[in-house]
């Protein structure tokens, strides 16, 4: 028998999040659902913005942490200050339906991933770039459609879908006993607790349940989040036994002889060069749908995937150091 969901704790972990914290407060209060049975905590990760004001206008409980902890730590403390046992954590950028408790209860399960909607439609930018960037890494599961509602994730299928935090109903028990060892910035504060979570029950992701997602789309914003994101993405998949393990230790391996051979003698430098720039073009191509995005996978494809390198390398050399 499914299990019974109506009393909800909603959990805003933020880092100076002050430009979304309005829109996502305003959806969350806003909530077609008997005020009663739900409650909107704000976690404030030290943020040293205007966070705090913009939540002490709202009826939600302020919770806030001396200093930054990161996600794992900021969420775990939501956790333990909720009153209720099945928690919905939403990030900052997300803004539910208006429905949104309302389904969950009436869908009686969880863990459940609402359907994220985080393409706003632009032609060009980094919107249009990490959309095409998800087409292609999560086909055929993103986007969803009517015609694919729902799927679930389990122990079985979980490296190949898509998968996320940003809006996640959980049990409160299950979201505990999930945590992984480490709680510091750099761990994955996502994948490594759906795996743990998948292991006791699958995860239903569906749209009937949606939300909307506000992308960063200003070069300042994006290279930063970026960045960010490489040592996390790093933690859980580019260990050994990890997902992308060998193809990460296969291309440090090309960067090594590259280096070697170009020293010794220039041409091989330059047909290693050559082989990069025909990657970097096969790349374009492979991502571009039609062809206004070459235009726009060419500009967007060597800043992301510098900023991104740059959080791998990171966490590298504190691999290398002893600190990880």
């Amino acid at each position: 028998m499914a299990d019974l969901l109506t009393h909800f704790s909603v959990i805003v972990p933020v880092y100076n999040g002050a430009e979304t914290l309005e829109a996502c407060l305003a959806a969350l209060v806003g909530q077609n659902y008997p005020p009663e049975c739900f409650e909107v905590i704000v976690v404030d990760d030290g943020s040293t913005d205007t966070t705090a004001a913009i939540a002490s206008r709202y009826p939600v409980r302020l919770v806030s942490l001396p200093e930054n902890k990161g996600r794992i730590t900021t969420r775990l403390r939501g956790a333990s200050e909720a009153r209720y046992e099945t928690l919905v954590f939403n990030d900052v950028r997300v803004m539910p339906e208006r429905d949104l408790l309302k389904k969950i209860s009436q869908r009686g399960y969880e863990p459940i991933i609402p359907d994220i909607r985080d393409y706003d439609g632009s032609t060009w930018g980094f919107a249009r770039f990490f959309y095409l960037l998800r087409c292609r890494l999560y086909a055929p599961r993103y986007p969803l459609s009517r015609e694919r509602e729902e799927f679930w994730i389990t122990a079985d299928n979980f490296e190949r879908m898509p998968k996320g935090t940003t809006c996640f109903v959980c049990s409160r028990d299950r979201w505990i006993a999930s945590q992984p060892q480490q709680a510091d910035r750099e761990t994955s504060d996502d994948t490594r607790i759906l795996r743990k979570i998948v292991a006791t029950r699958p995860i239903l992701r569906t749209v009937s349940v949606s939300a909307r997602y506000l992308q960063r789309t200003d070069f300042s914003a994006v290279i930063p989040h970026t960045f960010e994101r490489g040592p996390r993405f790093a933690d859980y998949y580019l260990r050994p036994g990890g997902r992308y393990f060998t193809l990460y230790a296969g291309i440090w391996g090309f960067i090594a002889i590259a280096l070697l051979l170009g020293i010794a003698d220039a041409r091989f430098g330059m047909a290693a060069a050559g082989l990069g720039l025909a990657a970097y073009a096969g790349s374009v191509a492979y991502l571009s749908r039609r062809w206004s995005d070459l235009v726009v996978v060419a500009v967007c494809l060597p800043a992301v995937t510098a900023a991104f390198g740059l959080g791998i390398l990171k966490w590298q050399i504190r691999q290398l150091l002893g600190k990880g």
